[in-house]
């Protein structure tokens, strides 16, 4: 009972942060310029950068090294906590350090104040220590604390940003609001303080464990910081730089947007694919496994990306107003890249489970040269365009690349004949609602036409067998509790399955 209520606020921290965040962009987005929203997505994305620069590989291995201690030796766990906090601070210090050199040399070129920048700087800070907290509480499985902080900041952050919007909705003081919510989050946390471990420095302890700690942290902050890099919002900043501030702004919607489209396919791979691959991993059939559960994510991933294509325009009328159509394009080239990001989970957690981190963190290295020079040559020539050419090439470079490098563990990703079955009754599904599409428009289609289109593709699974032998096996286990009209249907899904 006690791990559902768990698993259930953590959920309630993901989901409800996640869509706020989206409100507030929209806000933000409808009170300034295709320009000046521009500009603050670009500072919002360094913001975060430096977030990550702290906190990368430092925060998911402090999670992982507090669970594992806590259970096997508690004894020794103040000491690695101490080891954990003593390596936050050097990294702030050095973090912070490099930045305030980059913000003198470039202050003059920013287009928010000084004031505003060191304002900025300090609160991120705040948000940095605030987020490795949480990091230590969710070792400790303590995830309802971090339900309880989004139940204190998550308030005052949309509130801050409606009575902005309202009464003053300038560029600099958004980037205020955003101060105060990282402040408030900062100070949230300070509630929970008692609920961290002890903290006391024994070398004898950390000695005995150093070396395994240091390594998995530089790995995993080459994999985390680089792959954030690139495949955030890092082409938001290429654009502004490249004094195309609008298209910045219409990247960063059409990331976001699909981001939260597909919010639900994390959720779904926490549940399916992780406990699949650490069951395979064990049990020697990776390959079947894990094709299963890719097969789950790409089918839940097109049933949301299709729509989202078909729609495009109206839902960024709706959420952003006309001013902000240039941005549909981005939305529909960027909901296709991530539905099939999703085929790369399975590689991800294969190499992760089989500790080839050093691997990993070199193809990303790779990666994010090929990044910067795919940047530098394409996006200042093309603009917004170039920006979704590079982001799409790297993902299907990062593809290929994690795939190969995981079939030495005795992964396949999804064949093609098995992805050709889901994607072909998708391809299907669109045209009847492409038709519909020129006699009906704006909302009314878009909600008649992705409700068809659900219906539509869900049915055409089973008539080209995208669905595997487990979906036969939920159905014969459900038929008996379902009305006797629903029990043909269900004979005739298992027999298309058989």
């Amino acid at each position: 009972m006690r791990t559902s209520v768990q698993a259930a606020m953590s959920a309630i921290n993901l989901y409800s942060e996640h869509f706020l965040g989206l409100i507030i962009s929209l806000t933000i987005a409808r009170s300034l310029t295709p320009e000046e929203y521009g500009i603050y997505s670009s500072i919002i994305w360094l913001a975060g950068l430096f977030i990550l620069a702290i906190n990368s590989g430092l925060a998911i291995n402090a999670t992982k090294f507090v669970a594992e201690f806590l259970k096997r030796e508690p004894d020794s766990l103040p000491a690695i906590v101490a080891y954990f906090w003593r390596i936050q601070k050097i990294r702030v210090s050095i973090v912070s350090s490099l930045a305030l050199v980059v913000l003198f040399l470039n202050h003059n070129q920013s287009y928010i104040g000084i004031g505003t920048l060191g304002i900025l700087l300090f609160c991120v800070i705040v948000k940095s220590d605030y987020m490795f907290r949480m990091a230590i509480l969710k070792g400790m499985k303590k995830y309802d604390v971090l339900a309880k902080t989004s139940l204190l900041a998550n308030p005052f952050n949309i509130c801050a940003v409606l009575t902005c919007a309202y009464i003053a909705p300038t560029l600099d003081n958004f980037i205020l609001v955003y101060c105060g919510a990282c402040l408030v989050y900062g100070t949230s946390a300070c509630f929970f303080y008692k609920e961290l471990p002890k903290n006391e420095w024994n070398a004898d302890v950390i000695n005995a464990h150093k070396k395994r700690i240091v390594f998995q942290m530089i790995s995993a902050t080459g994999i985390v910081f680089l792959s954030s890099i690139v495949f955030k919002q890092s082409q938001v900043l290429v654009l502004e730089q490249s004094s195309f501030l609008k298209e910045a702004g219409f990247f960063n919607i059409g990331f976001l947007l699909s981001m939260s489209a597909m919010t639900l396919i994390p959720g779904v791979y926490q549940e399916i694919l992780l406990p699949k691959i650490t069951d395979a991993v064990e049990n020697g059939d990776v390959k079947q496994q894990v094709e299963q559960a890719e097969r789950y994510l790409i089918t839940l991933a097109l049933l949301v990306a299709i729509p989202v294509v078909l729609y495009a325009d109206v839902i960024i009328d709706v959420l952003y107003g006309e001013q902000y159509q240039k941005a549909a394009f981005a939305l529909q080239v960027m909901i296709i890249i991530r539905a099939f990001m999703t085929l790369n989970q399975g590689a991800n957690l294969t190499l992760i489970s089989h500790d080839k981190q050093v691997g990993m963190v070199k193809l990303n290295i790779i990666i994010f040269i090929i990044a910067a020079i795919l940047s530098v040559i394409i996006v200042p020539q093309i603009g917004l365009n170039g920006a979704l050419i590079v982001y799409g090439i790297l993902v299907f470079i990062l593809l290929g690349s994690y795939s190969l490098l995981a079939k030495g563990c005795g992964y396949k990703m999804i064949s093609l004949g098995s992805l050709a079955r889901i994607i072909l009754p998708a391809s299907i599904s669109a045209v009847p609602i492409i038709i519909l599409n020129q006699f009906v428009s704006g909302i009314a289609a878009t909600i008649i036409g992705s409700i068809i289109f659900a219906i539509l593709y869900l049915n055409l699974l089973f008539v080209f067998k995208g669905y595997d032998k487990s979906v036969s096996v939920i159905l014969k286990q459900i038929k008996p509790k379902v009305p006797a009209i629903a029990q043909g249907y269900i004979d005739w899904g298992v027999r298309r399955l058989a």
